[in-house]
């Protein structure tokens, strides 16, 4: 309560300043006018009725104050009393700002749903083109030439797939479906989505993942993986690796780890590497240009999935990420296999 006078006192202070400024004012007149015939009782007495009733009104301003911060704070206020507190100009100003905000939003909803829905056509008509040249790409009889052909299709499939995927995280929704998964089906699917990187860069594979079920959508878990995995060939060093391991730690929750042992991340970087568009000191300067995106849709499609992610690096020591599943049978009343 302290604290709200003090509030209280500093928004009001030009008002209740001039309200002394005026009680000084009066006094002073009426001693000059009654000079002759002054009579103390009479003014102490014009005085207390001045003060009560100046009470009176401060106390009606602050508890109509005290409502309305309490409304600016989010506590329900039917509309009348709103209109009280504010009054009725500033109430019918307000109402008519409210509405053309709500009508802007409703505008950039229906901009940004159109938006999503052209990239998502678009994503899936540009597959056509990429399907022909590949073929095109296998009568080619230049093999130098042929290897870097299908290299540039795979990253722009690589790619497609992430701009499809990104836009569909802006509303997924209705694109969520989460059933009793086998986590090794899983990680063979996003392997076999990276296969041409993998064995291009000849990468060793360690899938240390054996009959462990976890409760998550397919699709979206093997996007997410197919994120972590092009992130180690990214940043891989000579002789790269890939450690798949898992361990149920309790009845439905279980604790996957991906390890690579490539060129790692410094720790000062490591509270910033869920920023969207963050991209650390690895390679900023070399061949390859990273976008950023790739962890902060790891970190997306993990809250989408009900994960807890967590990711423990050292520069030069490689980088390890934790995938923390929880058991939500009881929650989305699937069935326990």
């Amino acid at each position: 309560m302290r604290g709200l006078w003090k509030q209280y006192a500093k928004e009001r202070y030009p008002r209740i300043g001039g309200i002394l400024i005026l009680w000084v004012f009066l006094n002073f007149y009426l001693f000059v006018l009654c000079t002759v015939d002054f009579y103390v009782g009479d003014l102490v007495y014009l005085n207390l009725l001045l003060g009560s009733a100046a009470v009176c009104v401060w106390l009606c301003d602050f508890f109509r104050y005290r409502r309305l911060q309490r409304y600016l704070k989010g506590e329900a206020c039917e509309e009348k009393e709103l209109e009280k507190l504010v009054g009725t100009q500033i109430y019918g100003a307000w109402k008519e700002r409210e509405e053309q905000q709500k009508k802007e939003l409703l505008r950039q909803k229906k901009h940004l749903e159109d938006l999503l829905d052209y990239i998502a056509r678009w994503s899936h008509e540009a597959k056509l083109p990429l399907a022909a040249l590949k073929l095109m790409n296998g009568r080619n009889e230049n093999g130098e030439l042929q290897q870097e052909m299908e290299s540039c299709i795979a990253r722009l499939e690589s790619l497609m797939h992430t701009v499809l995927m990104g836009s569909k995280l802006e509303r997924p929704e209705h694109d969520v479906k989460f059933e009793h998964i086998l986590l090794e089906d899983v990680i063979k699917e996003s392997i076999q989505n990276q296969a041409f990187f993998l064995i291009r860069n000849g990468f060793e594979l360690d899938i240390q993942v054996k009959n462990i079920w976890v409760y998550s959508d397919r699709r979206w878990l093997v996007y997410l993986l197919d994120q972590l995995i092009g992130n180690a060939v990214k940043y891989k060093k000579e002789n790269p690796k890939i450690v798949f391991w898992s361990e149920e730690k309790e009845r439905g929750k279980v604790r996957f780890c991906i390890q690579d042992f490539g060129i790692g991340i410094p720790k000062e970087e490591l509270p910033y590497v869920f920023q969207k568009g963050y991209v650390g000191k690895n390679l900023r300067k070399g061949n390859y240009y990273s976008t950023g995106m790739g962890l902060y849709f790891v970190e997306k499609i993990g809250e989408l999935l009900h994960l807890r992610i967590s990711l423990d690096s050292e520069k030069g020591q490689g980088c390890c990420v934790t995938l923390d599943f929880q058991d939500l049978s009881g929650y989305f009343m699937t069935e326990r296999k």
